[in-house]
This record gives structure tokens, sequence and C-alpha cells, in this order.
């Protein structure tokens, strides 16, 4: 789920190594690095939405998914064929690839937390709370008003997130994990998933959801396309075409971007040799992984490492 290449629909990445050692979190600009497996940031909603007269026109993020907590004030979310009306407190949850609009009155407070997909699937399975992974699938509003408690909990987390962003403290990493999963662990206690419009919309994003396990499970044996469609009792033809209705790309380059993902967490967070990394990942030859690796994340593994752990 992540452009490895920094393609797509977000903007170019850049990255620096956490603190103390630990996986990047990071600032962003105006560049969103879906690249960045462990991405992380919060914001307030004024600090970009002003800049567009309070409205943002329909558009989807490839890589990245998105809680706005909305504290003070009113607008409209419009994702599919929904539009719902927001009255604050409110908290709205954006996966990636669901087109999606907000309008908001001037007068507003709130916050989004922006985490690269790749990370809160993995907090979410990590979590033990076996609904939240397809909980996270759609897109979701909360209202929260007549529970203080809940808001206190949510803003708090997100203030602490905050905090740990540009904290220089050692566990940095860990207490940032345990942030998003303070709030995940919220949602799976209190919010009923929302049923998305249309029951052929929920199948093609089911497919894809299950594609995605299958690859979870598979990706370092790198299994040809039609065998995961056999997986999923479909036929090749149909995975192909699930996946450019809900992905916009192909099987295979979502199969290869989650190899790519396993080769830089590899090459930043391992002492295996570019070699053993690449026969981890299934491949006979070192020279086909770096030429894998070169086609898919834009220089070779040498370089990446080199570049990002000095």
């Amino acid at each position: 789920m992540s452009a490895l290449s920094g393609n797509g629909d977000n903007a170019s990445a850049f990255s620096k190594k956490g603190a103390a050692g630990g996986p990047p979190f990071i600032h962003y600009d105006e560049r969103l690095p879906g690249s960045d497996f462990r991405f992380l940031h919060v914001e307030k909603i004024s600090t970009r939405i002003r800049k567009y007269n309070w409205e943002l026109f329909p558009h989807r993020h490839r890589d990245l998914f998105q809680m706005v907590l909305l504290e003070a004030g009113r607008g409209h979310f419009s994702y599919d064929l929904s539009e719902d009306v927001l009255e604050a407190p409110v908290l709205v949850l954006v996966p990636p690839l669901i087109v999606h609009s907000f309008r908001y009155e001037p007068q507003l407070a709130g916050q989004i937390l922006t985490i690269s997909d790749s990370y809160i699937d993995e907090l979410a399975r990590f979590s033990g709370e076996p609904q939240l992974p397809q909980m996270l699938m759609s897109p979701l509003v909360h209202g929260l008003r007549g529970e203080p408690a809940q808001l206190a909990h949510v803003v708090a987390a997100l203030a602490a997130i905050s905090d740990n962003l540009t904290s220089t403290r050692r566990g940095r990493g860990a207490n940032l994990s345990a942030n998003v999963l303070g709030i995940l662990g919220l949602l799976s206690q209190y919010v009923r998933e929302e049923p998305l419009p249309g029951s052929e919309t929920q199948r093609r994003r089911q497919l894809y959801a299950d594609f995605r396990d299958l690859i979870e499970q598979h990706f370092r044996e790198q299994l040809p396309i039609a065998s995961y469609a056999a997986m999923m009792s479909v036929t090749e033809r149909t995975l192909h075409r699930v996946c450019r209705d809900v992905a916009g790309e192909s099987p295979l380059k979502i199969a290869h971007r989650r190899i790519g993902l396993e080769a830089q967490r590899l090459l930043l967070y391992s002492s295996l040799t570019v070699g053993e990394v690449a026969y981890h990942l299934g491949f006979r030859d070192p020279s086909n992984f770096s030429r894998f690796f070169v086609e898919n994340i834009g220089e070779p593994p040498q370089v990446f490492r080199r570049t990002r752990l000095g």
C-alpha cells in the first residue's frame, strides 16, 4: 500500500533516521512521503485548509491513513456516494484509496493525524483486536457529543504524539506506537463499522483486502499472480480488475511494492548484507535483487543503505 518509489498520489518522499537509531518518524511540509513505512504526523486542520478557502476538493491518498478530529465548528465530509455533516466534536477515519473531500466553516478547531497505511496495518494486527483491520478499511464518522471521556482520550493521545514527534528521548518510537494503539483501542471498544454504500463496492474492497493479506503471508515466496487468484477462488482477470479499480495498480505492482518495503526495512534495521537480504526475500541471485530494487525504489540497495545510515 506504500508507493515505495515516491510516485503516485503522494509527492516525493524524504526520510531521516529516528532518534536513538529508531524507526523514521518524520515531519512534512508540502510533501507526503508515502514511501516512509513508519510515517506519522499531527497538525491542526487549519494549517492547510485555510489556504484552500476551507475546502478540499475530491482527492485520495494512495499510502496514507488519516484520522480527523473536529473539536469545534462544523463541516461536511464526502466520500464515494455519501456525505456526512460534521458537528463537533467528531472523529473521522479516512482510509487510503478512498476518494473524499472536506468543506469546513472558518471558525473551527481540530487536528489531523496522518499515518502510513503500512504502519497502521502493523499496529492494528499487533493490537490483537480481530475486527480492527477490517474496520480501518472503511470511512467512518464517529460522533463524540456526550462522550467527554472518549474525546479527552483522543485529544490526550494526539498531544502525546505531537510531543513524542519532537522528542529526542529514548523510547520515542515505542511511545508513538503506544499512542496510536491507544486511539485504535478506543475505536475497537466504541465504534461499530459503518457499511460502505453498494454491495459491489464493498465486495471489491474486501477482495482487495484478502489479496493484501495473502501477499503479507507469501511475499517472500514470490508467487505468480495466478497462484494468489487461485487461493482467493477468483480468476486472474478478476483479481487484476479489482486491484485496478480499488488501488489503480496491477496485482504484480502491489506484490512488488511489498517486497520492496521489506527490502528497505531489512537494509535499514538489520545487519544482513545485501546478498543475504536478496536470499531472504526469495531472489536466487543478488544481482537480480539489485535490479529489482533499482526498478522499484530508484537506486541500488547499497546506495539506499549508505545514504540513510551514513
